[in-house]
């Protein structure tokens, strides 16, 4: 269930609540959660349903990006939070044209002439707002390394003054609506004004600290979550980051505790390259061991220079009775970093953290830069010493001979080695 999605780890091994993005990006989504059900309270009474209506969706689906950013650190969320921005923009500006009107209406045009000129031109702001906003937006998903005054991101700092905008705005628009309109016939009802008011103390004020808290908080090379880092380095132009082979051997592991109660450890392990999910892989279990040994390799995908790796181990837990949906155990995790294996490889040991009190667990691995034209070690290679070769007359070709070499030395030797016409050359 989506639910369960938002919850599960990234790379699906153990639930937990600890998020992968900044704390900033949760803060701004209960915000913006919060206005998206102000706007459903306007929307149940009544109140300008064409135009509130899409103002809901867009906010949902902003509190959504938010959410999955927090959760995953996917620097296209940004994308998608301006798509919604603009989207808000469009809104607005065809409230500044034709008034609380469905499209297919015919425009409200009085309302340039009369005391409703005030809130026309409130909306013109709030329309720009928006546009600027989602402009923002873009801009630091394209520029995530231009930084402001030896801090974060320089669009999180404009962004939080842009929110800021939103409080006056706010505030003037529910002044106006008690001074002006009261007694007329456009007077607005009571929810609409406090949801004004709300907006402007509380749920837009929460927005714009988080986003200066966000960027005093952060530099370069550390925006809250390894992915958005990576998405960094791949922008920044000062940043040589080529694509490169890496071959990953996971070898063993020392010292894991005991996950369960009842049975031994099932171990495996997880690779990834730090912040990109698409490059996991994984060993087999092994069963009933604390100290398992797989001697498994692989060449990873999606690696980038400067990327770390991260190697994880679980416990692995079948589902108990067909009732109760497996659960992986986490049993420790280590990170290894670009700088240790450039350029000669890693052949070592790492200390697994989070292993458990007073628990020292390892993991052995292998890491090797190949080449363009490298043969990974997993290829098979044939060599024949022609001296050990049988003699045979050089006018005479000997077919079972030539057969029973390749048997012995070819690729299909393991699948058809229990024959019994097999004999060895």
């Amino acid at each position: 269930s989506p639910l369960k999605m938002l919850f599960r780890s990234r790379t699906n091994m153990q639930w937990h609540l600890e998020h992968d993005g900044h704390r900033n990006l949760f803060i701004r989504g209960m915000a913006t959660l919060g206005n998206a059900i102000l706007t459903g309270c306007v929307l149940g009474h009544g109140i300008d349903i064409p135009h509130q209506s899409l103002f809901l969706i867009c906010q949902l689906a902003s509190a959504t990006t938010l959410f999955i950013q927090w959760r995953t650190g996917r620097p296209f969320m940004f994308v998608c939070r301006g798509c919604s921005s603009f989207l808000m923009a469009v809104s607005s500006g065809h409230l500044v044209v034709c008034g609380r009107r469905w499209p297919s209406d015919e425009c409200d045009d009085a309302a340039w002439t009369d005391t409703r000129l005030v809130f026309r031109i409130l909306h013109i702001v709030a329309a720009l707002r928006m546009v600027l906003n989602g402009t923002s937006l873009f801009l630091q998903y394209r520029y995530p390394h231009r930084m402001f005054a030896s801090h974060g991101n320089e669009q999180l700092f404009y962004r939080g003054c842009i929110q800021a905008t939103g409080m006056p705005i706010n505030i003037i628009r529910g002044i106006l609506k008690i001074s002006i309109l009261t007694g007329t016939e456009y007077e607005f009802l009571t929810p609409e004004v406090a949801v004004d008011f709300v907006r402007a103390f509380v749920t837009i004020p929460i927005s714009s600290a988080s986003l200066f808290n966000q960027w005093w908080n952060t530099k370069i090379g550390s925006t809250g979550h390894p992915t958005s880092d990576a998405h960094e380095r791949l922008y920044d132009p000062k940043i040589d980051c080529p694509n490169e082979r890496v071959q990953v051997s996971i070898v063993e592991a020392h010292g894991l505790r005991k996950a369960d109660l009842l049975s031994d450890s099932n171990p495996f392990c997880v690779c990834e390259v730090l912040g990109k999910p698409e490059s996991t892989w994984q060993t087999a279990r092994k069963q009933n061991a604390h100290d398992p040994v797989w001697n498994e390799m692989q060449e990873l995908v999606s690696y980038r220079k400067h990327d770390s790796l991260v190697f994880s181990v679980y416990d692995h837990d079948d589902q108990f009775c067909c009732i109760s949906e497996s659960k992986d155990d986490f049993l420790g995790k280590a990170t290894l970093k670009s700088d240790q294996f450039h350029t000669d490889g890693f052949d070592g040991v790492l200390q697994l953290e989070d292993a458990g009190k007073h628990q020292h667990a390892t993991v052995k691995v292998r890491v090797k830069l190949l080449d363009d034209s490298a043969v990974p070690d997993t290829e098979f290679k044939m060599e024949v010493d022609a001296d050990s070769l049988p003699k045979v007359e050089e006018d005479r070709f000997d077919f079972w001979v030539f057969f029973n070499l390749c048997v012995s030395c070819g690729p299909m030797s393991k699948r058809i080695s229990h024959l019994p016409w097999r004999t060895p050359v």
